[in-house]
């Protein structure tokens, strides 16, 4: 900076700036690049442009003039240079010129008067251009006293704090009184802005400079004094560093010298602490694991308590904070990836895929809470599989059969010894992401005891309003769940409490049909059974008649878990004999299942047991899907007026004992030294529900008029005291146990007309459904030889049909 100390050598009295004789009209041009030259300063350049260097050498010494004029954009390369100016320079004069290293020259020029660019002129040999002077308005007044005197002052603050290294160069600004000179030279020397330099040089108005000048300082001054802040405050914190670092030094020695520890105990807490950092806690969670660690570095490491809160540390830093899957929203693709795993359940995949749509469209979306309700084997466990690999996310499952802990959900306090997350944080851990397909099954068997209700527990983490906050007693923190696909599967909804229940969404899963179960084992499972069992490549061809004996005659079913167990111990023959060398057919047939799996299981059993009278054939609903419920009627001799056996519930005995009330409001008389005894097979099966009623009260007239019940008819369906027929649920169980059993006609109340619907049409077409509004109905069906014969003077009158729900009947 010796360049600009001798600018301020000697006196410094109020000079003008120097005036010169001529002006030309035309003068060569100098572009600036990341300068601004004023009038009256003297600005140092190093010029390494060869056009630039040409029009220094040939000017030199001439005392000729030139235009310095900014570059608007200097750091891009620009074709046109002319248009890359300022219209506003300054004209100046070469003062010296040194040449440097590699052809470069080191320069120094003094501003004159400022000028306009009115057109180009030439290029050649270097840039020349058209100008016209501009006057500006030079008189001070006071307020341009007061700030220069401003100026000045904040000057020699910048001076003292060593502003861009130029203390000694503000130093001497700072005692400039011209105003002028001191706007030119500090303008043109400072590290301002270029825009604040070209808008000061353009301005005409000398107040107006002046104040743009001060405004650019002042800000200059400011941005310095926050920085100064920032840098003492971390320089007390890198202080206050270095002092824990030397009391941890002596500490360590301290404890060297005592035997108490070594320094792999200080390694350990400094990796903790780097890896505690480095996971990006949430402002909660880094706020308690700060603690904890400030305690434990204070501890013995054969403490109890420090092996429990490093324990805690370890789960904190093993939990998905940030970490996600991305997910597969191609909706085409996930269509075929569950279509591949599963066959039918059109119910679950459609609201798979109107998740995802909505998904796609909405990326903040929740994740839903499904509840997938249907029988064991239909798949409600490897459908979530499918939805995760469909999705693309990772796939957790936890079964809550007989957990009744609330522990086992929320986990426990860090008090209790061996304590431990619960089991939804410990999914989360396994998972490693923070939106996995999570699957809690079997929700329905939760049970609870003195230590709470695990149920309760699960109300917060499976509602989508505020599982984004959910509380582990062992973590004591929130964690979020929001992003969690929950997948929940029970066998039945009535156990399932009410609370838990309106957090879901129920999707129903059906029981398959025949001919649903012959495309599941021939696509899926005898591949599946192929493989496990070691046949893979060999020529096995397992029949399809083969496949339809097993599921007639050795599994009574709604899923195909038995099915699959069937084939794989056909199939395990086939690998017994391969490994003795005595096998050369691989043909499974008829007689290769029963010579397999044994004599038959199931025999069409309803035309046998319905051949006497007193012998009816309902349908009942159980978890495990629809079964056929034979009601057996005797009279017997005593005085009770009915005798009931066979596990049944209240509600059972109750249309029971309406059904007598109906016979007798009939006319048809008991012998007064008799009773009814109703019996219903599988006495040791509990059994309750109203939809019993019309086969109760069908048996029993079947026994009192000593006439035979159709062997091929199957009937469901409550009944009031005034014969009406009243509709019952899950038909679609129902009907496909009535077919699987062989049974070609049914009795259906009318008002159970609509759940037909849910059920494919190729089933239903080879059934003959009657559909009944009240006993008399039922009577003309199940007795049709007897309706020309006077059955129908006995049955009751039709009645109107109350407004009102009916359960169905539940075997547990």
């Amino acid at each position: 900076m010796e360049w600009i100390k001798n600018i301020f050598k000697g006196t410094h009295d109020d000079s003008d700036i120097p005036e010169i004789e001529e002006l030309p009209d035309i003068l060569p041009v100098l572009p600036l690049k990341d300068a601004v030259l004023l009038p009256g300063a003297v600005l140092p350049l190093l010029v390494t442009n060869p056009a630039s260097a040409a029009l220094i050498k040939e000017l030199h010494g001439t005392g000729s003039s030139i235009v310095a004029v900014s570059m608007r954009k200097p750091h891009e390369i620009h074709p046109a240079v002319w248009d890359n100016l300022f219209s506003i320079g300054c004209m100046a004069k070469i003062t010296k010129v040194s040449p440097g290293k590699g052809g470069e020259l080191s320069i120094m020029i003094r501003g004159y008067r400022k000028v306009l660019l009115e057109e180009k002129t030439t290029d050649q040999p270097f840039m020349k251009a058209r100008v016209t002077y501009l006057t500006e308005s030079v008189e001070p007044d006071t307020q341009v006293y007061a700030l220069a005197l401003s100026t000045r002052d904040i000057l020699a603050q910048l001076a003292r704090r060593s502003y861009q290294n130029l203390d000694t160069v503000l130093a001497n600004l700072a005692k400039i009184k011209d105003p002028h000179l001191l706007l030119s030279t500090t303008t043109t020397n400072l590290p301002i802005p270029m825009d604040k330099k070209q808008q000061i040089l353009e301005e005409d108005d000398f107040q107006t400079k002046f104040t743009f000048l001060y405004d650019s300082l002042r800000e200059e001054l400011d941005i310095l004094e926050i920085s100064s802040k920032i840098t003492e405050k971390a320089r007390g914190e890198i202080n206050n560093a270095q002092r824990e670092y030397y009391l941890r030094q002596q500490l360590k020695a301290i404890k060297k010298e005592l035997g108490e520890a070594g320094s792999d105990a200080d390694d350990e807490m400094e990796e903790l602490r780097k890896e505690i950092l480095a996971k990006e806690l949430p402002e909660e969670v880094s706020r308690e694991v700060t603690k904890d660690l400030k305690r434990i570095s204070r501890m013995q490491p054969s403490s109890s308590e420090y092996v429990t809160i490093r324990t805690y540390l370890d789960w904190i830093l093993d939990l998905p904070w940030h970490e996600s899957s991305p997910d597969n929203l191609e909706i085409g693709n996930v269509e075929q990836i569950l279509n591949e795993d599963h066959f039918n359940l059109k119910k679950p995949k459609k609201r798979i895929l109107e998740y995802l749509s909505v998904k796609k469209l909405k990326q903040d979306l929740k994740g839903p809470i499904l509840c997938f309700v249907g029988p064991p084997g239909v798949g409600k466990t490897s459908l979530g599989k499918s939805i995760a690999r469909a999705m693309g996310r990772k796939f957790i499952r936890i079964s809550l059969g007989g957990v009744r802990d609330e522990a086992e959900i929320r986990g426990h306090r860090r008090t209790y010894i061996g304590a431990m997350p619960g089991r939804i944080i410990g999914g989360i851990k396994s998972a490693g992401t923070v939106n996995p397909v999570f699957m809690l099954d079997e929700i329905d068997k939760l049970t609870q005891d003195i230590h709470g209700d695990p149920a309760s527990a699960l109300l917060e983490a499976l509602d989508p309003e505020q599982n984004s906050h959910f509380t582990d007693h062992y973590l004591n923190v929130a964690y979020d769940l929001s992003k969690v696909f929950f997948i929940t599967t029970a066998n039945v909804v009535d156990t399932i409490p009410p609370a838990l229940l309106d957090r879901m969404e129920i999707v129903e899963i059906d029981g398959y049909t025949h001919e649903d179960k012959l495309a599941i084992a021939k696509n899926y499972l005898i591949p599946k059974e192929i493989d496990a069992n070691g046949l893979t490549g060999r020529p096995i061809d397992f029949k399809d008649e083969a496949v339809d004996h097993i599921i007639r005659h050795y599994t009574r079913e709604s899923g195909v878990r038995n099915l699959q167990r069937e084939i794989a111990s056909s199939l395990r023959i086939i690998a017994s004999e391969i490994v003795r060398g005595g096998i050369e057919d691989y043909s499974v047939d008829c007689a290769f299942v029963e010579k397999a799996l044994g004599a038959l299981r199931y025999l069409p059993e309803a035309k046998q047991r319905t051949t006497i009278p007193g012998v009816a054939t309902g349908l009942a609903w159980t978890p495990f899907g629809g079964e056929i419920l034979f009601v057996e009627s005797a009279l017997v001799q005593g005085k009770d007026e009915m005798i009931l056996t066979g596990q049944m519930g209240d509600v059972m005995k109750e249309s029971a004992r309406l059904g007598l009330s109906i016979i007798k409001g009939m006319g048809i008389e008991i012998k007064t030294d008799h009773c009814i005894h109703i019996h219903v097979p599988a006495g040791a099966i509990p059994k309750d529900g109203p939809s019993a009623g019309v086969t109760m009260v069908t048996s029993i007239i079947s026994l009192l008029t000593e006439k035979i019940v159709r062997n091929d008819l199957a009937m469901t369906g409550e009944i009031t005291l005034r014969g009406v027929v009243l509709p019952v649920g899950g038909i679609k169980e129902k009907v496909l146990a009535a077919r699987r059993a062989g049974i070609r006609s049914i009795i259906l109340p009318k008002l159970n007309a609509k759940d037909l619907q849910d059920i494919e049409a190729y089933v239903t077409n080879d059934l003959c459904i009657h559909f009944v509004e009240n006993i008399e109905d039922v009577l003309k069906i199940a007795f049709p030889e007897a309706a020309s014969s006077g059955l129908e003077a006995i049955s009751p009158p039709p009645a109107e049909e109350p407004v009102r729900d009916a359960p169905s009947l539940r075997v547990q």
